[in-house]
């Protein structure tokens, strides 16, 4: 069998074939089908007992040291999410180690995962942690609204153990607390509320003032990857008690400063308006981001609105009065029907981001989906995580209750891609990230999550938000007349210092840590990614060098990229010169040349047709170093010529046998 790397080459065809006009989806009996062969997996995965120091049991590559509780919170969300009960063996195994992991988490994203698993749970005796959590992301919020990778410093064991020796104790007021808080929600812990100010003091000192959500400055740069999962997280915190206003103003304040009014678009870093790069080349995680972001935003003005306006309760109806559903009641001649709603609000300024964010979305993914690229967008910058993204797409599909995104359906678009991808052990092996993250994003994806399901209430009580269903709000074209159509001259973009990484990608996480280094320890950290056996070495050298700005560092990654895929077999090299990553068909064509096999001759034919420039120039430089001619094509070819070079290379090539 092929690594799981590989076997991306036929993906991009799975999508064409979901996205093309006439084209059959996935049936209902199939996706129930695939969802119950995805969660199958993952209770396979999780029911065993649980990794030394917790984390779970991934079935690939490290342990609990590698990946943390991220994934084993993400699996218990799709079990949840998909029916499993409670008491199912993998739940109930998830549940105990993320109850024991979340004392100590400091990151964002294994934070967010543990809160929104706990909070799912419903467990009551859960809240207290949950609390904990929720300080943690508080005080891990920047001055500008959003989060980084680290919210805090290390819990110190004595923390530890005195959270664990008195929650247990905890005090909650009886009853189900209301959504969105209020006096019947919990009370903090008399524990957390101690806790809470040693979070303060010690990142701040003593007598430190809060910031946004409870400290002025975050640890590192902050990013809308994971300022989506602690904007989910910090929502669902409200429920239990916590504090959370300021941080939703912050997060909101945030995504309506920092979008670009030309395109709809954010930012994975920085928060500056109008310096991103052209429409092709987004990243549609990040509107994404920037959706969920402004739902939370959405939401509150909704819920202002309800108790400044409140709903008029219906008139019962007079006694003698027929019925509405009389069919012998015949209405007075000229008496309309009263409307069902009320009458139309003005969109403020937080619908136009609404708007300008779903149109860009939409004209993204159909640009995608025209030219061939599918939904699971591979090399696209900062949209490493396939899977990652369909989730992103699925929560603002269900949070905004929409159907389509420029015309795009995206659940059937998406699940039929998911479908058609599943391995026969029920997993998916391809997608971004290792299999146990893409299963539990696929699984999430299919039943169609609703984590959030009071915020996403709130959204769809907005008149905009009803337009947008009904397919009758404004044309992208209005919402988005600036939108450019040719690549944008931006100035240079800051160095990217870290990747999106949801649930702490080994790989991921190795291309991160290559792309941070400099100097000699570049140079030490790339030869290991060329050196290194094993499929996540390639995943990852492949992502960095796919990461990276141009320049020597680039040049040095792609060098180190073709090097090591020269050491793979002719077979694995044909598959790679198919797969859906330019970068990964750019060094299996330089490999072919590497390799001195001339038997690699067809294939590189072949590739001089590719889609993308470099790995025709890089096809070509291998032919002409096999061969000793140049039959072209030249630099920027179009189609047509690329097509009568392949065949007069062919030609040549038939000649040459005889």
């Amino acid at each position: 069998m092929l690594p799981n790397l590989i076997r991306t080459a036929g993906l991009v065809g799975l999508f064409l074939v979901a996205g093309a006009p006439g084209a059959t989806g996935a049936t209902p009996q199939e996706i129930e089908k695939s969802l119950k062969g995805g969660t199958d997996a993952l209770k396979a995965w999780y029911g065993r007992a649980a990794a030394p120091g917790g984390g779970g049991a991934p079935p690939v590559g490290g342990g609990a040291e590698n990946y943390g509780i991220g994934p084993t919170a993400l699996a218990g969300l799709a079990l949840l999410e998909a029916g499993v009960p409670g008491d199912d063996p993998a739940v109930k195994n998830i549940t105990a180690q993320v109850r024991e992991a979340a004392y100590t988490q400091t990151k964002t994203y294994q934070i967010s995962l543990c809160l929104m698993y706990l909070d799912r749970y419903g467990e009551p005796s859960d809240v207290p942690m949950i609390q904990v959590l929720a300080f943690r992301l508080l005080v891990g919020q920047s001055s500008a609204g959003g989060w980084g990778y680290e919210c805090c410093t290390e819990v110190p064991a004595a923390d530890v153990a005195r959270l664990k020796a008195n929650l247990k104790d905890q005090q909650l007021v009886a009853g189900k607390p209301p959504a969105g808080g209020g006096k019947d929600a919990p009370k903090i812990h008399p524990e957390v509320e101690k806790y809470a100010q040693t979070l303060v003091q010690a990142k701040n000192g003593p007598g430190a003032p809060p910031g946004p959500g409870g400290a002025p400055i975050a640890l590192g740069v902050d990013d809308n990857s994971n300022t989506q999962f602690a904007a989910i997280a910090v929502w669902l915190a409200r429920k239990h008690g916590v504090p959370v206003e300021r941080a939703l103003d912050a997060i909101e304040k945030r995504f309506m400063a920092s979008q670009d009014a030309r395109t709809g678009y954010w930012q994975y870093v920085g928060l500056s308006p109008g310096d991103g790069p052209p429409p092709m080349m987004m990243s549609p995680v990040m509107y994404c981001a920037g959706l969920v972001g402004m739902a939370t935003g959405i939401a509150r003005r909704e819920e202002r609105n309800q108790k400044l306006n409140p709903p008029k309760p219906d008139a019962p109806p007079k006694p003698d009065a027929p019925k509405p559903g009389d069919p012998f009641y015949n209405p007075p001649a000229g008496t309309a029907p009263a409307p069902k709603d009320g009458p139309k609000r003005p969109a403020d300024a937080r619908d136009l981001v609404v708007q300008r964010a779903f149109a860009g979305l939409g004209l993204v993914l159909a640009d995608h989906l025209r030219n061939g690229k599918g939904l699971l967008i591979n090399g696209a910058r900062h949209s490493i995580g396939d899977m990652y993204f369909l989730w992103s797409l699925e929560r603002v599909g269900v949070i905004y209750d929409v159907d389509k995104i420029g015309g795009v359906d995206w659940y059937d678009v998406g699940s039929t891609a998911i479908v058609r991808s599943q391995s026969p052990d029920g997993s998916w092996g391809i997608g971004g990230y290792d299999p146990e993250v893409n299963t539990s994003f696929a699984v999430l994806f299919l039943c169609k999550s609703n984590l959030a399901r009071d915020l996403s209430t709130k959204v769809q009580k907005n008149p905009t938000s009803t337009e947008m269903r009904a397919g009758t709000g404004p044309s992208a074209a209005e919402v988005l007349p600036n939108r450019p159509t040719t690549p944008v001259v931006v100035a240079p973009p800051a160095p990217i210092l870290n990747l999106p990484n949801p649930t702490g990608d080994k790989t991921v996480g190795m291309a991160a840590d290559l792309m941070k280094t400099t100097g000699t320890d570049f140079a030490t950290k790339l030869k290991d990614l060329r050196d290194t056996k094993g499929t996540e070495y390639t995943r990852a050298l492949l992502t960095a060098t796919s990461a990276l700005e141009q320049g020597e560092r680039k040049a040095a990654a792609r060098e180190a990229l073709a090097e090591r895929l020269a050491r793979m077999t002719p077979a694995t090299l044909r598959a790679m010169l198919k797969a859906n990553e330019a970068e990964l068909r750019r060094a299996a064509a330089l490999a072919c040349a590497m390799k001195d096999d001339r038997d690699h001759v067809p294939d590189l034919i072949e590739a001089l047709g590719d889609a993308d420039d470099s790995v025709v120039r890089a096809a070509r430089a291998g032919l002409k170093s096999f061969t000793g001619r140049d039959l072209g094509p030249a630099t920027g070819a179009t189609s047509d010529q690329k097509a009568a070079a392949v065949a007069a290379w062919r030609a040549w090539y038939a000649q040459q046998k005889k």
